[in-house]
């Protein structure tokens, strides 16, 4: 089994293995999904996209939840347009059904969440990558959502929101319950010592 490091496992909505250059296992849902927002400018039909994906890290029993959150968009932007879309997203809001979570950017740096490789497949070469900590009861709750919707926090008002696209709620329901799961028998093992 030692020689499995760095190697995926896990059956179709989870997936885990072992990071070959930080040695935390991870957990995370085996697709992101996607959410997308119709951006109509100067004549042209934009679509900016937004790939949302939970995973945990977990370091020596140590665990921490993510949301994974990758930005993109189906025509390319300039370097301060990119900037714009990725300060709106300092802090982030998910809608589950009509219960908003707010979420605050913990990082855009991989190493910071002890990973050497992206969780989710980039869907383009633009994407910009965001992580923000999320406690195993706000994944359950969005894991139990009927809708999901999210937005920038400071988003102006009558702006569209990001709706889901393509739906992976299996993988995010998958994750949520494998972390619950697993947060239970820590708990019962520590209360029963």
């Amino acid at each position: 089994m030692t020689g499995l490091t760095g190697c995926a496992t896990g059956g179709g909505n989870v997936r885990t293995w072992v990071d070959d250059n930080t040695a935390v296992a991870v957990t995370a849902q085996n697709r992101a999904m996607v959410f997308y927002r119709d951006d109509f400018q100067a004549g042209v039909n934009i679509y900016d996209f937004a790939d949302l994906g939970a995973f945990e890290v977990n370091q020596s029993g140590v665990r921490h939840q993510y949301l994974c959150l990758l930005l993109w968009s189906t025509v390319a932007r300039t370097p301060q347009q990119q900037a714009q879309v990725e300060n709106a997203f300092t802090s982030m809001v998910v809608w589950a059904d009509d219960q908003p979570l707010t979420f605050k950017r913990f990082t855009q740096n991989r190493d910071m969440v002890q990973l050497s490789k992206a969780v989710f497949k980039h869907p383009s070469s633009n994407a910009q990558e965001s992580y923000y900590e999320i406690t195993p009861a706000q994944l359950t709750t969005l894991a139990g959502a009927k809708e999901l919707r999210i937005a920038p926090a400071n988003q102006a008002p009558g702006e569209a929101p990001y709706h889901l696209w393509r739906e992976e709620h299996d993988g995010l329901a998958a994750v949520a319950a494998q972390i619950s799961s697993t947060q239970q028998k820590i708990e019962s093992t520590s209360t029963a010592q």
